[in-house]
């Protein structure tokens, strides 16, 4: 079922309501700052959340919890600074805003974001739209179980995935833009990071308090809005301006840009703002810098990509030669009749592994999470044919830090070709078939035993007047509730 014209009336009509909210009268660089103080406090509220946890040994959940409110945060600050972008005069004599306006601004932000996915999910018939007119309520039906763990899988991945890295695949060296290298952006990163970093404060939990409780020293960095200086020379000058979110938004940049971290620097009149928390974060993760490449240079940055899969070959035949007993490696073996290619062919005494690479980013929207699953999909059933042929005994796609979501470990489970990512190698290494159990583990599958299926629980959020439900099975069909 794709988007119907009601839906698209009603997407009209949300689009209209958030056109002609009345901060968006007032001059843009007052907005655009008061947005990115707005943000700062949001966030410092979350860090606050986090440090509550550490102080009184939250649970892992709680800590999952909090590393969603941020990126819900960052979600929602993407589009209000896009927003006021778009819709701000240069030049206003109106001025008032309250701070409850604002924090709204992030809240609407974040569920127009998940709002724009779901409609994007229905247009390829992936999920199901009903409307309740009545209520005012569009239910979005995800569809039904692609496995008998979906949930188990969700609630996993909803604490693990912050905090899981992917492995560095890119040199100082590599030319990801015709401006500049990764060592370029790396370098002006960490300056920026440093910048930040004397610019904050430290919130300190009490120390009398800590030690009635037998608890050791406990601190965070208190997020904090800093300004900074664009550099005057090339390359870093290109660096910082695309690190900079655009002043002018037009129809397509709006809907290309998806990430706050891609372009954390926000441009207020002639200055420059950022937050010190989220300058320090794309300094240490290369994520930011590799998605940044690829949407201002895509062609460039596609020049860059065979390095990093050479990468990944040499990562493997390290770890598989060096392990004792070593393995056999061969790369990029051909077969004919049909052609298929394997990465890595690994053979020791009776047993023969294909190893499937893929070099991937972190998905930072359900879009990039469907088209990540895609490939790894496409990956699962390559690596089965070749199973299936006698090239190997067994098989395995291995990513540099994503895991798949359900969806994979559908056809995954199916094919009995599991995924892994380069941290796994030495438990393949070890033993293929124990490693089976071991990555299905770390994707929250700890059971082999069929169980009932979980529903996933249903999520809500309200926006501009409509409720947006999001229910984990099929639609009902017509005329059943």
């Amino acid at each position: 079922m794709s988007v119907s014209n009601r839906v698209r009336d009603i997407e009209r009509e949300i689009d209209d309501s958030i056109r002609q909210l009345p901060t968006w009268q007032a001059q843009r660089a007052e907005v655009l700052e008061d947005l990115m103080r707005t943000y700062r406090d949001a966030i410092e509220l979350v860090f606050l959340k986090g440090l509550h946890a550490e102080t009184f040994d939250g649970s892992l959940e709680d800590f999952g919890d909090v590393f969603g409110q941020e990126d819900r945060l960052r979600a929602g600050i993407l589009w209000a600074l896009k927003w006021a972008s778009e819709y701000c005069p240069e030049i206003s004599a109106t001025s008032d805003r309250s701070p409850e306006e604002l924090v709204n601004l992030l809240f609407i932000g974040a569920t127009y974001e998940t709002f724009v996915d779901a409609l994007k999910y229905a247009q390829h018939n992936l999920i199901s739209i009903k409307l309740d007119e009545a209520s005012r309520t569009i239910n979005f039906y995800e569809g039904g179980p692609a496995t008998t763990f979906d949930a188990s899988i969700v609630h996993h991945q909803r604490i693990t995935t912050p905090l899981t890295r992917h492995v560095s695949l890119t040199e100082d060296s590599d030319q990801l833009t015709s401006r500049w290298t990764a060592g370029d952006y790396r370098r002006v990163a960490r300056r920026l990071a440093g910048h930040a970093k004397h610019e904050e404060n430290t919130i300190f939990v009490d120390p009398d308090f800590l030690k009635l409780i037998g608890k050791p020293k406990l601190s965070i960095p208190q997020p904090t809005l800093v300004w900074i200086d664009r550099p005057v020379n090339a390359p870093d000058r290109y660096v910082f301006n695309d690190l900079v979110l655009s002043r002018v938004i037009d129809a397509d940049l709006k809907w290309k840009l998806v990430s706050f971290l891609d372009t954390p620097i926000v441009q207020v009149g002639d200055r420059f703002c950022a937050l010190s928390s989220d300058l320090r974060l794309i300094a240490e993760i290369d994520d930011y810098m590799l998605r940044l490449a690829a949407r201002v240079d895509p062609d460039q940055y596609s020049t860059a990509t065979t390095l990093r899969e050479d990468r990944m070959i040499n990562i493997c035949r390290d770890v598989l030669e060096q392990y004792m007993p070593p393995w056999s490696v061969d790369a990029h073996v051909l077969y004919r009749d049909p052609p298929q290619e394997v990465d890595v062919l690994a053979s020791r005494e009776t047993k023969t592994l294909i190893i499937q690479l893929k070099s991937t980013l972190r998905p930072e929207t359900p879009w990039e999470v469907y088209k990540r699953n895609e490939d790894l999909i496409d990956g699962v059933n390559h690596t089965k044919r070749l199973v299936d042929r006698g090239a190997a005994n067994q098989g395995f796609v291995v990513t540099n830090g994503y895991r798949g979501d359900y969806a994979c470990w559908a056809e995954a489970l199916a094919s009995g070709i599991p995924i892994g990512t380069l941290d796994d190698l030495e438990v393949i290494a070890s033993d293929p078939v124990a490693a089976v159990v071991v990555l299905k583990s770390r994707v929250g599958i700890t059971t082999s035993a069929p169980e009932p299926h979980r529903e996933v629980q249903d999520r809500e959020g309200d926006l501009m007047g409509w409720k947006l439900h999001f229910v984990d099975r099929n639609a009902p069909e017509e005329g059943h509730a």
